[in-house]
């Protein structure tokens, strides 16, 4: 997908870099983020791509840099609850997904290039 500049692009480009800040320097992400690194120890970039609040956990899907899309199932409570974790490739996520997720998506992966870059 080419973007365009959109105004949906950039609300999705100020989203996405407030939560890759967030992933790296808010101390409440810090178990999201040791997940993320025992299963990508090259990661160097992640982008929050969809997070749903359950009761009593959290669902988070993470871009790792751009080949893979991490999926973290972890309570929100207790600590010694194992995540439940899938990982799986950035294709996988693209099928089927509606046009704003796949600008968001497009969005996240030109950021994680960028980082990659630099």
């Amino acid at each position: 997908m080419k973007l365009r500049g959109t105004i949906t692009e950039q609300a999705y480009r100020r989203e996405l870099q407030a939560s890759r800040v967030r992933l790296f320097d808010d101390i409440s992400m810090r178990r999201f983020l040791d997940i993320i690194q025992d299963s990508f120890p090259a990661m160097k970039t992640a982008y929050i791509l969809y997070w749903t609040p359950e009761q009593g956990e959290d669902i988070i899907s993470f871009l790792v840099d751009t080949h893979s899309v991490i999926k973290i199932e972890l309570d929100r409570y207790d600590d010694k609850i194992a995540p439940i974790v899938d990982v799986y490739p950035i294709e996988n996520l693209l099928r089927g997904r509606s046009k704003t997720n796949q600008i968001k998506i497009a969005v996240a992966l030109e950021l994680a290039k960028n980082d990659l870059n630099s």
